[in-house]
């Protein structure tokens, strides 16, 4: 059947839309593993006897990440940008959507000052759900596609369990392509060497990039999903000068559990009380084996991403964002067709 598929389940174009009907959230794999088992507010606290209080970072007034031997040197992000651009029809008359993607990561290496791309990969992908079809023509047109430079992501819905509801299956592929993108990004961990890195995002989508026991990797996470602190805490958060951190405390949720603190990169200019703060967090296992209890280790971390913050107010995430990922999200960015060259190109080849 090949790429014949899908004339042969009635496919249409799909134009770009926003959905109409909001939709109850269904929960993922992704979620659950969002929620912590188990929050400890008192890891740094309860040891040094302090309060929960703003944390001004101990480094000297001399003191210069570029001096730092354990410092972060490579910086790595993901980039997914994709779109629905048709759909099909299953035997049993569900209506199929299907995204194109273009998924890519990136190491940025900064060397005396300057970043520079040391490793990157692209790949264009197709999502979609595939178990409702025959699976000898599925993987036919498995095949074409990678015959023409395009990969077919299956998309299995969780508990096995289809969705007739068009929108939520078009959430799905999108939820697939960038578990992908993750993927690439464990590729881009690796190549790191084992050096000090940090990832744009949280450590356990892409854990399978680096020793959880051995491997100084960071994770940054810009956008805060889940609260994980008390009222004292919010309160700190929220007071926290620019430069300055909250104590460490940890989340266990199963498979990594790590150490984590909040960072405030930027403040002022009217913005709300968590414009400019940021979530740190580094494998448990790894700081107990090699900085149990250093703190001033963390303030160093900390002093560091905060010096790696994005002073170009031109960019839209400029405060809560690092100057290395900023560059390594434009160089990525660069490696990609626009999609509506890669878009004309799957209609060509589908004849649609």
């Amino acid at each position: 059947m090949g790429l014949d598929f899908i004339k042969n389940y009635s496919g249409c174009r799909v134009e770009q839309y926003d959905a109409q009907f909001p939709l109850l959230e269904e929960e993922t794999d992704e979620d659950l593993e969002q929620t912590p088992e188990k929050v400890d507010l008192d890891y740094e606290v309860k040891p040094r006897a302090i309060d929960w209080e703003p944390i001004n970072l101990n480094t000297s007034p001399n003191w210069r990440p570029s001096n730092w031997h354990e410092r972060p040197t490579h910086f790595v992000d993901g980039k997914d940008v994709g779109e629905t651009v048709a759909s099909v029809r299953s035997p049993s008359g569900q209506l199929v959507p299907i995204r194109l993607s273009q998924i890519g990561s990136i190491t940025m290496r900064v060397e005396n000052g300057e970043c520079r791309r040391e490793f990157e990969v692209v790949d264009r992908v197709v999502s979609m759900a595939v178990d409702l079809f025959p699976w000898m023509e599925v993987e036919s047109f498995a095949a074409a596609l990678q015959n023409n430079g395009f990969r077919l992501l299956p998309v299995r819905p969780p508990g096995g369990i289809s969705s007739y509801d068009f929108e939520t299956m078009r959430k799905r592929t999108q939820n697939r392509s960038n578990t992908e993108m993750e993927v690439l990004e464990e590729s881009a961990i690796s190549h790191s060497g084992g050096e000090p890195t940090v990832i744009d995002g949280r450590l356990q989508p892409r854990m399978g990039g680096f020793d959880i026991d051995e491997s100084p990797v960071f994770g940054v996470i810009k956008t805060q999903r889940q609260n994980y602190l008390h009222i004292k805490g919010i309160q700190v958060l929220y007071g926290l000068e620019a430069g300055q951190r909250t104590p460490v405390f940890t989340i266990s949720r199963g498979w990594l559990p790590v150490v984590s603190w909040f960072v405030r990169l930027s403040g002022g200019g009217g913005g709300t009380p968590s414009t400019g703060i940021v979530r740190v967090e580094a494998s448990k296992s790894w700081f107990e084996k090699y900085y149990k209890r250093n703190w001033d280790f963390v303030d160093k971390l900390s002093r560091t991403i905060y010096e790696y913050r994005c002073r170009e107010r031109s960019y839209g995430r400029a405060a809560i964002s690092l100057h290395p990922i900023v560059r390594a999200e434009e160089s990525l960015g660069s490696l990609f067709q626009p999609l509506s060259i890669l878009s004309n190109r799957f209609y060509r080849l589908t004849q649609l």
